[in-house]
């Protein structure tokens, strides 16, 4: 069931320009206000395996979440599974050419089981509205490092 769904296609930068946002933890907590802490549980940070706890603080209140990466291809894609208690969220970056732009998309499902229908009917407006705003935020650093 889909929680968050984002793309863009005009991104005027390269994707290795874009990927090197998105593989940056300094640059992504200076970029979403949402995200105050990556903790790290294994040597690597960007690779198949790795794991990790995100902190994050959403309307005044703290989340963390543990994660893992379950696929990841340099300069193009990673794929990540967040565990809660009401099922894991699995969550896919992908960075293509688009001629002389990029194309940019962010995709989070959870795995259905009962109960999950209402957490999701929930929490998805929010979670779109913070996305949202953060992934603008994204786009502007991506072009600014430009």
């Amino acid at each position: 069931m889909d929680i968050y769904s984002y793309r863009n296609d005009k991104l005027e930068a390269s994707p290795e320009e874009v990927f090197a946002v998105i593989n940056d933890d300094r640059q992504l907590k200076n970029i979403f206000s949402i995200l105050k802490d990556i903790q790290y549980s294994t040597k690597g940070k960007r690779a198949k395996g790795t794991k990790f706890r995100i902190t994050l603080g959403v309307r005044e209140k703290t989340y963390r979440f543990r994660n893992e990466i379950i696929e990841y291809a340099d300069n193009n894609k990673i794929i990540m599974k967040t565990r809660l208690k009401q099922g894991v969220i699995t969550t896919l970056f992908n960075v293509e050419s688009k001629g002389e732009y990029s194309e940019l998309t962010v995709k989070s499902s959870i795995e259905s089981s009962v109960g999950v229908r209402m957490f999701v009917l929930t929490a998805k407006p929010v979670v779109k509205s913070v996305m949202n705003k953060e992934m603008k935020k994204f786009e502007e650093a991506v072009i600014s490092e430009n």
